[in-house]
């Protein structure tokens, strides 16, 4: 297949986004690990919250340990503004949040560019994969080391990237 019309076909996958039944645009598999999340921990967050500041203490609690239990993608945490909104126009009244209010609130604010990766995360591609490429530089500016093969020196590297990541516990 040639560059054109991988970029043809790759262009038609970008288009088309998947709906559900509704026909609404599917949200991508961590949003929905992140809702499923949250209802399955309603319960023992948001039973006794009444007030906005109650709600936004319980969402941040919730989220904080849903970054805790994924490791490395993290989730951008709305501005007080933004949720303060979505939960007057789910809550009108303000009072507690029944199960299905929340799960309306918490399928408006969680989006895709909610999600970010992490500092662990960028630390693992940047040793991964800068390891082999700076020793095959050393490799080749350093003489007296052209006598190691390629298929020798790149393994190496990469292992000892991964030995080193195991070691300070980044993977």
């Amino acid at each position: 297949m040639g560059q054109g019309a991988a970029k043809a076909k790759q262009g038609e996958d970008q288009g088309e986004k998947k709906t559900d039944k509704d026909g609404k645009v599917e949200k991508p598999k961590d949003a929905k690990n992140l809702i499923k999340f949250m209802e399955d921990n309603y319960d023992s967050k948001f039973t006794n919250v009444s007030s906005f500041d109650d709600f936004y203490h319980a969402f941040y609690e919730l989220i904080e340990n849903f970054c805790a239990n994924r490791g490395q993608l993290q989730y951008k945490i709305p501005s007080a503004k933004d949720l303060e909104s979505h939960y007057k126009r789910v809550n009108p009244k303000g009072q507690n949040l029944n199960k299905k209010q929340f799960m309306d609130l918490v399928s408006q604010v969680i989006k895709l560019h909610s999600f970010t990766f992490g500092k662990a995360a960028m630390d693992v591609l940047v040793v991964l994969f800068g390891a082999p490429v700076c020793a095959l530089l050393a490799k080749r500016i350093i003489p007296g080391l052209k006598s190691f093969s390629d298929d020798v020196v790149i393994p190496v590297a990469t292992s000892g990237a991964v030995v080193y990541l195991a070691k300070t516990n980044k993977l």
